[in-house]
């Protein structure tokens, strides 16, 4: 199984998309971890819509706002996979994307893929 860490803070304009492009993965044995940063727009509400659709995605909430790196070393506390993969919250995912790093990593402790600036005009 592969872990997803997905941190969120005031995400509501690209959550949905990038949870739709990790749902949309070809490789489908998921734990979707995602952890809110105590956002004050709906990103949690999205969130958890989410999650009631799909019983891969696990959400978590902080009661106070902690920072990036903080919350992203709490949320990969939070996962249980034999891989971790960590994601923003508005990255889009290329649906083989996990497939293809579980396909390649061999017995190295890490692997990374490219990405592609798509700039502020994402709707």
């Amino acid at each position: 199984m592969i872990s997803v860490a997905l941190c969120t803070y005031n995400g509501e304009k690209y959550i949905g998309e990038q949870l739709e492009s990790i749902i949309d993965q070809t490789y489908k044995k998921l734990e979707i971890i995602v952890l809110d940063d105590a956002s004050t727009d709906s990103t949690f509400d999205i969130v958890n819509a989410y999650a009631n659709r799909d019983s891969r995605i696990k959400c978590f909430r902080n009661n106070v706002n902690i920072g990036f790196n903080k919350n992203f070393e709490k949320a990969l506390g939070l996962t249980s996979g034999e891989f971790i993969a960590i994601s923003d919250q508005d990255d889009i995912w290329q649906p083989g994307k996990l497939q293809a790093l579980l396909d390649n990593i061999g017995d190295n402790w890490l692997i990374f893929s490219n990405s592609s600036y798509m700039g502020a005009s994402r709707q």
